[in-house]
């Protein structure tokens, strides 16, 4: 008996160091692949791990933010599920999953999770920050309000926060307090891009145009990003006074001749629907900056306007030179193709357009008609309940007469 005694101990402790090495070595596995990026050799790691101990939080917590970073949101939600059944009191998982339902507009399901988030780290600033995110997404203002001032209670220097009551205010017409909150904001942090933009929209609904034009200007310099998004957006649709105060910012411009200058002259005449003329600006830019690739973009969508079909496709490649990811000029560049019947360089751009962001719904429907073009239904099928299933409406009969 003391012999099998023995044995049994002698076994379970060659065992137990065994698994213990492996842990050891698939979390090392984990993090080398990690840090070069190679995301799925670090998942493979971790199901190694996670198949060895099925009771590891920490794995599954650790596999959910990879699968987040390559926008295996079902399967990172999926991951920090588990990891609260395993240990239900982590605030950790619960921020986690709930900044994931935020990228795929599950606002009501990303609040309940924010608010685990607080009840067990109630000091979490950023949590009541997002919560409120997405209280004022669905209306809920007075709760918004609330959360973004508990959030400050938690952290004062929480900039942010100051920028999203302004709008909050400005909303309500409450336009004073809206721009003390902004200018809050952009003391705490000078690189405040949305502080600045709020300003701009706030002084436009004062009807103080000039103003609210020198706001967005400093808001699309911090983030260009604002230039498709934001650039006088809502201000085109609702205000006839807004264009005499481009013209007017337009002839200031003429005074000065820097790249700056020229590509700021050229956004405004693209607004004006005056494409020659910004092409112009944007050229004289170019022959300044050669290597600022924004310009490219907005010259390739003034090309595209006056029917230049391939020095567009020129420029949008261009700038893919300087910004490979940008999914958006892929998808561009994929409809100046089709206007010379390119299908297959359309096709390879598109789908490289959704390997970046997959949540677009657009780029699925425009998929889905080169598919059709080329009498490959079942993957135009596809592509139409991807599009459908990203709350696109579809309105056209053929194929979906034939989708199961």
């Amino acid at each position: 008996m003391k012999k099998l005694l023995l044995f049994f101990l002698i076994t379970s402790y060659i065992t137990t160091s065994f698994c213990q090495s492996k842990k050891e070595e698939y979390k090392d596995c984990a993090s080398q692949k990690y840090y070069k990026e190679d995301f799925i050799g670090a998942i493979i790691c971790l199901d190694k791990l996670i198949a060895l101990y099925p009771n590891d939080s920490v794995a599954y917590n650790d596999r959910g933010l990879i699968k987040e970073i390559i926008h295996d949101y079902t399967g990172a939600i999926a991951d920090f599920t588990k990891e609260i059944e395993i240990d239900p009191t982590f605030a950790d998982s619960y921020f986690f999953r709930a900044m994931t339902k935020d990228k795929l507009k599950n606002r009501k399901g990303a609040i309940a999770d924010y608010k685990m988030t607080v009840t067990y780290e109630p000091k979490n600033s950023d949590a009541y920050y997002f919560m409120g995110l997405n209280q004022f997404a669905i209306g809920d203002t007075k709760s918004a309000l609330l959360n973004y001032k508990t959030a400050l209670l938690k952290r004062t220097d929480n900039y942010s926060v100051y920028a999203e009551i302004g709008l909050l205010k400005a909303q309500s017409k409450k336009y004073t307090e809206a721009l003390n909150n902004c200018n809050k904001a952009i003391n705490l942090d000078k690189t405040i891009e949305k502080a600045y933009y709020y300003k701009g929209w706030i002084k436009a609904q004062q009807l103080h145009y000039d103003e609210a034009i020198i706001e967005f200007e400093k808001a699309i310099d911090l983030n260009p990003n604002y230039e498709e998004a934001l650039y006088y957006g809502n201000l085109k649709r609702n205000f006839s006074g807004f264009k005499m105060a481009l013209i007017q910012f337009n002839k200031t411009e003429n005074a000065t001749k820097t790249d700056s200058s020229y590509y700021k002259k050229g956004l405004v005449n693209l607004y004006l629907k005056e494409y020659k003329t910004a092409l112009l600006n944007f050229d004289k830019s170019v022959a300044i900056h050669p290597n600022w690739s924004k310009l490219y973009y907005q010259r390739a969508f003034a090309k595209s306007q006056l029917h230049d079909v391939d020095g567009a496709i020129a420029d949008y490649t261009k700038f893919l030179q300087f910004e490979p990811k940008h999914d958006k000029t892929y998808y561009q560049l994929a409809l100046e193709q089709l206007k010379k019947n390119d299908l297959v360089a359309a096709l390879t751009n598109l789908t490289k357009a959704i390997e970046i962001d997959e949540y677009i719904p657009e780029y699925y429907l425009k998929r889905s008609e080169i598919y059709l073009i080329k009498n490959e239904t079942e993957n135009s099928c596809n592509d139409i309940k991807k599009f459908i299933a990203l709350g696109g409406t579809y309105r056209f009969k053929s194929p979906k007469s034939t989708c199961k």
